[in-house]
């Protein structure tokens, strides 16, 4: 377990679940196998093979796992099939498919065909920290964190949490860090990447990678249109990550100390180890969160 990109949602207090509950209510919202006209199936599975458990707990971290089974069935495929059944119809009947025809033709295609479709699964880690009332999703998609919050919300009946903004403008922030990295909020550093984009004309952006973020051309950026967007920094000398406008943490990266720290954990038993980093992993988060919460005022509206 390591989580490398994170989407938080916020609620006003902490969570009170008994972990007990938490493992019936995703228990029932098991993720079940992908029906032969099914074109998904989504819900929860246990986070080790081997293992019935669907959470994981330890010093006020629930952990758990979100899967999706999605059948493939690629839209030139269809649209190949449908070209040939057409070309059939209109040679055998000499009329033409009208536009109804066509797409009657492809339901039928799509429903012959899905049974033989190849499918993928995708499993999405969930934290949760429920001294301080966040899930912690660990996807660099908002799309794909809401889809699987929406199943959390599901699976419990109710999940008042948001994805949360701060009160002082995130981009402002990075500027004023780039410009000066002593406004940085203690215990960060500036890392060696960003992205600046244009909020006024068409949108364009440029990023840099591997070079001193106070550089001139970099400033020079700034006396323009052009804001930053996403950060690279480090914390406490133990993660590098990217901070985005949205307050989201991506490339969530171990400092050397803290990677030693996860290397020594590895062991036979594959329960202790999971147990000792999301241990490792969520007290890290856990204190990072803070501090970026603190700095940009970020409060929890009711969902």
């Amino acid at each position: 377990m390591w989580i490398k990109n994170l989407t938080v949602f916020s609620a006003k207090d902490p969570f009170t679940w008994p972990v007990s509950e938490l493992e019936t209510q995703l228990e029932s919202a098991r993720c079940q196998p992908c029906g032969s006209q099914a074109p998904s199936s989504e819900g929860f599975v246990p986070p080790l093979k081997g293992e019935e458990r669907m959470v994981f707990a330890v010093e006020g971290f629930v952990y758990c796992v979100h899967q999706e089974i999605t059948r493939l069935l690629p839209g030139p495929v269809i649209k190949e099939e449908l070209d040939e059944r057409v070309e059939q119809i209109q040679e055998r009947d000499d009329r033409r498919v009208g536009r109804k025809e066509r797409a009657e033709l492809k339901e039928q295609i799509t429903f012959e065909l899905l049974p033989r479709a190849f499918t993928r699964s995708r499993r999405t880690g969930v934290l949760i920290d429920l001294e301080r009332g966040r899930i912690l999703v660990d996807s660099s998609s908002s799309t794909r964190a809401e889809q699987v919050v929406s199943a959390l919300r599901e699976a419990l009946g109710s999940l008042p949490v948001t994805h949360a903004g701060g009160e002082s403008a995130p981009t402002t922030a990075f500027a004023g860090w780039l410009r000066d990295h002593r406004q940085l909020p203690e215990d960060f550093g500036l890392g060696d990447r960003c992205e600046l984009k244009d909020v006024k004309g068409e949108g364009a952006s440029v990023r840099f990678t591997a070079v001193d973020l106070g550089r001139e051309e970099i400033l020079a950026h700034l006396d323009t249109d052009m804001v930053p967007v996403r950060v690279n920094l480090s914390w406490n000398d133990q993660l590098e990550f990217d901070l985005t406008d949205g307050l989201d943490l991506k490339r969530i990266k171990a400092l050397d100390q803290f990677q030693e720290n996860l290397d020594s954990m590895e062991a036979d038993d594959a329960v202790a180890e999971l147990m000792a980093r999301i241990s490792l992993q969520g007290n890290a988060l856990r204190n990072l969160l803070d501090g970026i919460y603190q700095y940009f005022q970020v409060k929890a509206d009711a969902a």
